[in-house]
């Protein structure tokens, strides 16, 4: 690890991980662990999909990278995929790297034809790494404090350019706020002149149960920023721009050049990831297994009552844990999962686990985390 920067808020677990499949990675001492974050979130087919790889073989054989300037069929049928899934027929799509980057493009975009000063985003939305997305300065962005019962009349939606929706993440503390208040939001900003962003890298592709987190609020928005899931682990996000946005954009004002923009091997990735969830029905079975992991969860809540909240969609779930004055359950049962090599987010300072496993996760290591998980909440709340 001395030649390796690592920079982040969580515990660090310096396991030497060489190999993974599914939901199963395996270190260098041949010991076998239970990934249910998905990596960062993002193999939501698991781990090294052979058709995946496949892909990846295949397609490095033909062309990687081709520059921005110029087209290629698989970008096309990637675009094509995407937009049918979206429900945006008329729209373009943009291929770039990480989901940060298509949130911060969305915003570029935005601001090349809008001249109102703010954007509208959720208190708590995490949107991108860097940027005017990520630095959320006062001078670019209102926040709505839902959560805390924020009057939505207290904003000037006159000086609203965008809406940039985040269907579930918060923080990595997965709320899903309330769908009639999501409407009447949208309906404020469009007639107001604005429009409405969804910031689907954490929730789309699957992830919720239905294509995206948008879906289960019923409308269509005009940009979308797509990444972790679409390219299970590959770095390739997506940028879908609806045909109203499109009027607006003036193609001389708005300028982006990035080195892997719409390269084809990511194009080919994506489209290949779609084809898998609908080929293996893994919409349906993210509701199914979800529900399932849901039930086991809250039958361990009715016989020892430490968990205060249990919240998800489909398969994307947080368990929060009431306070104890003495101790910290999320801390002690995470220490002791890891024991048992089941791998999960414990957010930092709140009693929060985070579970983002793969569609395609077993029904077996649905019932060993759910057996293990019991085990260790039977000991500490005995002891």
């Amino acid at each position: 690890m001395e030649h390796i920067l690592i920079s982040t808020g969580f515990e660090l677990k310096y396991e030497n991980f060489i190999s993974a499949e599914n939901c199963a990675l395996f270190d260098s001492d041949g010991n076998k662990y239970l990934d249910l974050e998905s990596g960062v979130w993002c193999t939501s087919i698991g781990h090294c999909h052979p058709k995946i790889t496949q892909t990846i073989t295949e397609q490095s054989e033909k062309m990687i990278h081709t520059g921005y300037c110029y087209l290629n069929p698989v970008i096309n049928a990637a675009a094509a995929s995407i937009l049918r899934i979206t429900g945006i027929n008329s729209g373009k799509c943009v291929f770039l790297c990480s989901g940060s980057e298509a949130v911060e493009y969305s915003i570029k975009m935005t601001k090349s034809f809008s001249n109102k000063p703010y954007f509208l985003t959720l208190k708590n939305s995490y949107l991108s790494a860097y940027g005017i997305s990520g630095e959320r300065s006062e001078s670019n962005w209102i926040e709505f404090d839902w959560l805390n019962n924020q009057d939505i009349n207290t904003i000037d939606f006159k000086k609203v350019s965008a809406f940039v929706f985040e269907p579930g993440s918060s923080l990595g503390l997965v709320h899903f706020p309330p769908k009639e208040l999501i409407i009447k939001i949208n309906q404020k900003v469009k007639e107001n002149g604005g429009i409405v962003i969804a910031n689907e890298v954490t929730t789309g592709i699957g992830r919720t149960g239905e294509w995206f987190g948008y879906n289960h609020y019923d409308f269509t928005p005009d940009i979308i920023a797509i990444g972790k899931g679409l390219g299970n682990g590959y770095p390739v996000s997506c940028v879908v721009i609806s045909e109203n946005v499109l009027n607006k954009l003036n193609l001389n004002d708005f300028h982006y050049a990035q080195s892997h923009q719409n390269d084809p091997l990511g194009a080919a990735v994506a489209n290949t990831v779609i084809e898998i969830i609908e080929n293996e029905n893994l919409l349906q079975r993210s509701r199914e297994i979800g529900e399932e992991l849901y039930k086991g969860l809250s039958q361990i809540n009715d016989r020892y009552g430490i968990i205060k909240e249990i919240r998800r969609r489909g398969m994307m779930f947080a368990i929060e844990f009431e306070k104890n004055e003495n101790f910290s359950y999320a801390d002690i049962i995470n220490a002791e999962l890891h024991k048992k090599n089941i791998i999960l987010v414990k957010r930092p300072g709140v009693e929060v686990f985070r579970l983002d496993p793969a569609l395609t996760i077993s029904h077996e290591d649905i019932e060993y985390f759910i057996k293990s998980i019991e085990a260790i909440i039977s000991g500490v709340v005995c002891r």
